[in-house]
């Protein structure tokens, strides 16, 4: 990278510079459009500058993430990253990532994305800036959705989602409150989600199926139909107490909608996802995994605070991290009588912090190595930063 090129947090005035990199390199938006995102309290970006213009950029939207039940921390999430197509393959987009990591501390804890493509370039520079894989999101297809397709009700326009929001926030809860892996659901979720700047970018247009009463339903399927002839898309499908019967009929009723347009219907689960055997039941088809959620700490110490669940045999002992790039404290009791360091890999420590990680499986498995342990640790450990279930929900996406 040249030295007269200057890296730092976006600025309003770099709007103009900012808009034209985006829209040479994604579906453009208009100006206006970009001025509403990027003006937004949980909306910023890093940026390089050269002679007064946007020459790279990340975005960044701060969103409350579920990392496990009751366990929420703060995500900035990168979306539309670019480097002029004339200075890439300089390390631009690294020094912003560099720059990230500086001003982005105290506002968020987590650096994420939503990447796929594990062999590709574009995957290679997340990984090579520290955010590794959390999880991975398989696409489901089925090409004829007419065999299955039954009639539940009217699909309603994007209007039934905003008016319904409180209720269908009920029935996502209940769905997947055993989970994290997705943005916490607050009153103007749905309204947020579907006016973001990717949702602007690809003009869906979003539709929902309701089944049980309106003002309490049984379960919802948000459809997500794309300009065009592209597949019919399950943004998000949830049912209360996760009742297979209820999702079985909303996943029919999405059918009917894509057979009636003759479209395919496309979904994307995790493989040990709560509706996936209702999927395999209809006739969805897997692919090969396509994306992942990808992250890094920017703030250990902190994160740390979060998400540690107190244990009484680790009541007085301090639990240091040590991997190759970070060392961090984990838990510093008052008057500790001892220390336990939990040594790993860079990529097995952003998992366990996150909840992806049986820590005792990487302890057996010799992975994980433990620095002053006593019986019994290994177990408390896991406990205090348990693994858990993820659930994602392409409405989430950006």
């Amino acid at each position: 990278m040249t030295a007269d090129i200057e890296v730092r947090e976006y600025r309003d005035g770099d709007i103009e510079s900012f808009h034209v990199l985006h829209d040479a390199v994604f579906p453009p938006v208009p100006l206006e459009e970009m001025r509403r995102w990027m003006s937004r309290e949980d909306v910023t970006a890093g940026v390089a500058i050269r002679a007064g213009e946007v020459v790279g950029e990340i975005p960044l939207h701060v969103r409350e993430f579920a990392i496990r039940p009751g366990v929420v921390a703060r995500f900035a999430f990168e979306h539309s990253v670019c480097v002029h197509e004339d200075m890439r393959g300089q390390g631009i987009g690294s020094a912003i990532q560099d720059e990230i990591k500086r001003f982005m501390p105290g506002r968020a804890e987590v650096l994420s994305v939503y990447r796929g493509g594990e062999r590709t370039p574009a995957y290679n520079h997340y990984d090579k800036n520290g955010l590794k894989d959390l999880c991975y999101i398989r696409n489901w297809s089925l090409e004829d959705p007419s065999a299955v397709a039954e009639p539940v009700g009217e699909a309603q326009a994007l209007e039934a989602v905003l008016e319904r929001a409180e209720a269908l926030i009920a029935v996502f809860e209940s769905s997947f409150g055993h989970a994290g892996g997705y943005q916490v659901r607050r009153p103007g979720f749905y309204a947020g989600a579907m006016t973001q700047l990717e949702a602007v970018e690809l003009g869906t247009d979003y539709r929902v199926l309701l089944v049980g009463d309106e003002e309490r339903p049984e379960g919802h399927c948000i459809l997500g139909v794309p300009p065009g002839e592209g597949a019919v898309a399950i943004m998000e499908l949830a049912t209360r107490t996760g009742d297979p019967v209820v999702a079985r009929r909303l996943l029919r009723g999405a059918c009917q909608v894509a057979a009636a347009e003759d479209r395919p219907v496309r979904a994307e689960l995790h493989d040990r996802g709560l509706y996936r055997p209702v999927f395999e039941a209809l006739g969805f088809e897997p692919g090969a995994r396509g994306d992942m959620i990808m992250a890094t700490p920017l703030d250990w110490t902190g994160l740390a605070e979060i998400v540690w669940a107190p244990q009484p045999e680790l009541q007085g002992v301090r639990v240091e991290l040590w991997t190759p790039q970070e060392e961090a404290v984990m838990h510093d009791p008052p008057s500790a009588s001892r220390t336990l360091t939990v040594e790993m890999k860079h990529h097995q420590a952003a998992r366990w912090l996150l909840s992806r990680l049986d820590l005792r499986a990487g302890v057996e498995g010799e992975t994980v190595t433990l620095l002053g342990a006593r019986p019994g640790d290994a177990g408390a450990l896991a406990r205090a930063i348990p693994f858990t279930a993820w659930e994602y929900q392409a409405i989430d996406h950006i």
